[in-house]
């Protein structure tokens, strides 16, 4: 096994587990969301958190993906790095709370004025552990941070369940985002003061390295996250927050395995490609196993969730959601294509491509924000769900001709990684769907039995596949226990 393989495990095993305890945490807590909130109030909920998205992106600056891609890093740069990142944290608390009402304005709901005032909080106090947490990832400590991010979710999930029995549940909500990004900031400063901590030094000549590294990274972040926010930020605006529930509801469902799975194993990748980013062919080797293990994890869970989207949102969530199932099924495609897209910018970052990176995602946005734009103005969700699955496949494809230029990755050798995932997910899918079938001729559809019964079958008949096609992977564990009971 390579280097990088090694490496990718180890911090896999980590990452992993934290990433499964706090998914189960914001399952039950958007199952409890979505029971709760008005449609509106969930299409708030979509507003709020593309206004968190792009205000980590700020608050970051590209600083922590050079910090992790650079092998030295002197402690006067560190300091001045962190001094940054607490006076755009003030910075970004006084913007959000003077432009609030223009925000509301934009989206046409009043209330978000007051939402975003309380959010801005957080960025008073999440800076501090900014430059932290990027050192914990560069230096491979994943099990600290995943201990750090299982323990802040679970306090955060019990904040929003106390507050939830005595205020608006999308006060609770914002309310709980700001312990969770607060008291995360707090404990990676904590966690790290035996190695480093902050000095009162400044100077931003030592930092102008870091600063053009930062500056393309934190233009193409913001490019790529207005183009995958685009969506929400034109169906807020021109179809109301009632869509956008509907939207955010499906898009969140499709994008929990996208968002959550994938980061155990990309998150884990850049840290590591950059320390054998001079090896082109350790590079595609760590590329190509990287994108089997997500494909291998993702596409059942996305191929499936299309087989039986009808009988999960109706058993979750309830009837008001019905109008979701459709946005669900295309939405499917979107998050298999995002699966695919995931690692290229471990690669991108790893040989110190910032730039393409944004150039890239410059060009996407223009297509993505002209295409749906258009969409928008039919005033129907399908048609805008239809293009950005039509998009994402044009940004999939040019990814991959990007991938065969920076580290010669052929298409063929790229098909031969993800074919044996697809075919696995696909037989799965129409047993999933063929089970469900079966089960609705002997439970009523609102039962939660048929997804029980087809989603439990589906994932052990999918156990056994893998078995049957990996026995050295399943041999492997089987070993490992043998050894930690002797």
């Amino acid at each position: 096994m390579s280097v990088i393989r090694e490496q990718l495990h180890k911090g896999v095993k980590w990452t992993g587990i934290s990433t499964l305890m706090i998914t189960a945490i914001q399952i039950i807590q958007f199952g409890l969301l979505g029971k709760l909130m008005s449609i509106s109030e969930f299409g708030l909920v979509g507003m709020i958190t593309t206004i968190v998205v792009f205000a980590q992106i700020l608050l970051d600056l590209g600083f922590g993906s050079a910090v992790i891609q650079k092998e030295e890093v002197s402690a006067r740069v560190l300091s001045s790095l962190f001094w940054i990142n607490v006076v755009v944290g003030v910075g970004l608390f006084m913007l959000l709370f003077l432009f609030s009402p223009l925000i509301a304005t934009y989206f046409h709901r009043v209330e978000l004025i007051e939402l975003i005032r309380i959010l801005a909080v957080m960025f008073l106090i999440a800076p501090v552990g900014q430059q932290c947490q990027y050192l914990l990832q560069k230096d491979l400590r994943f099990n600290l941070l995943g201990a750090i991010e299982a323990g802040t979710t679970f306090i955060s999930f019990l904040t929003l369940v106390i507050l939830i029995l005595t205020i608006s549940p999308i006060y609770a909500f914002v309310i709980s985002q700001v312990v969770l990004n607060s008291l995360k900031g707090i404990l990676y400063f904590i966690c790290y003061q035996k190695k480093w901590r902050p000095s009162f030094v400044f100077d931003l000549s030592e930092c102008k390295e870091y600063m053009a590294f930062g500056a393309f990274q934190l233009a193409s972040r913001l490019v790529n996250r207005m183009g995958s926010n685009l969506d929400v930020i034109l169906i807020g605006r021109f179809m109301g927050a009632e869509a956008l529930g509907i939207y955010n509801l499906a898009y969140q469902i499709v994008t929990i395995p996208v968002l959550k799975i994938n980061p155990i194993i990309t998150r884990v990748a850049f840290p590591v490609f950059s320390k054998s980013h001079q090896n082109q062919v350790l590079l595609t080797d760590g590329f190509l196993h990287m994108t089997k293990l997500l494909s291998l994890v993702s596409f059942p869970i996305l191929m499936g969730l299309t087989a039986v989207s009808n009988v999960f949102i109706l058993t979750i969530f309830g009837q008001k959601w019905l109008d979701a199932v459709p946005i669900v099924q295309i939405m499917a495609v979107v998050g298999i294509l995002r699966v695919l897209m995931n690692p290229n910018g471990s690669v991108i970052l790893a040989k110190g491509k910032a730039n393409i990176a944004f150039y890239w995602d410059a060009g996407v946005l223009i297509l993505y924000g002209v295409s749906l734009w258009l969409a928008v103005m039919t005033d129907k969700l399908e048609v805008v769900a239809w293009t950005y699955a039509g998009v994402s496949l044009v940004n999939f494809l040019i990814g991959r001709w990007l991938l065969n230029w920076l580290i010669q990755l052929r298409f063929r050798q790229y098909l031969q990684a993800i074919s044996i995932p697809f075919l696995l997910s696909f037989l799965i899918t129409a047993v999933a769907f063929g089970l469900k079938k079966v089960s609705s001729f002997y439970f009523p559809q609102s039962s939660i039995w048929p997804l029980i019964f087809s989603v439990g079958i589906s994932a052990i008949a999918y156990i056994f596949l893998l078995y049957k096609v990996y026995p050295a992977f399943f041999l492997k564990i089987v070993k490992k226990q043998i050894r930690g009971q002797t």
